[in-house]
């Protein structure tokens, strides 16, 4: 009979805490009749923050770690690949034995990777055009294609964050092409 009361009594809890019976789900976002009372908590806000984006002009990179076609992660090998970003809307660096150049910009708000799991949405939409480069040939046939590779993953840039002052080029989908360390 006890265990009966109990049970009984944590219902009635159970059913006061959701709302009683009158039907409504309470996982559901409050309608626009539910308006915040001073004994009721407000509607929970988006943690959506548009955050200022940091400053890619001015800043150097040498790349440590990109994607291979086959979807592996790779170092950069026997050589130091590059990324410069000027104040004025170039970029340039070294894919291993060529250089390249272009021009950058940045646009839309900047999604700050705070949430310790990564999203598509991470960081800013980036564009890299007019994009050229040296054709110098390289001794190392291993170095040829290294570069072949970067400069694949220049032309297919979307996004770019900063991730614990690692920057991170991404595709438009989100999709990691290679990250750097401050050079």
């Amino acid at each position: 009979m006890r265990r009966t009361t109990i049970i009984v009594a944590g219902l009635g809890i159970l059913v006061a805490a959701c709302g009683g019976s009158d039907g409504a789900d309470p996982t559901l976002a409050p309608t626009t009749q539910d308006t915040p009372t001073a004994t009721s908590p407000a509607p929970p806000t988006t943690s959506g923050e548009i955050v200022e984006a940091p400053e890619l002009g001015g800043t150097n990179w040498l790349v440590t770690t990109y994607i291979l076609p086959s979807g592996s992660l790779t170092n950069t090998w026997k050589t130091d690949v590059t990324i410069a970003f000027a104040a004025d809307g170039t970029f340039s660096g070294s894919a291993g034995c060529n250089d390249y150049q272009g021009t950058w910009t940045v646009s839309g708000p900047y999604d700050e990777f705070t949430s310790g799991v990564r999203d598509a949405n991470d960081g800013q939409t980036l564009a890299l055009d007019d994009l050229t480069w040296t054709e110098v040939g390289c001794e190392d046939e291993a170095i040829m294609e290294q570069e072949g590779e970067i400069l694949d993953h220049l032309q297919n840039a979307g996004r770019w964050v900063l991730i614990r002052d690692v920057f991170h080029l991404r595709d438009a989908d989100g999709g990691f092409l290679f990250e750097t360390e401050p050079a």
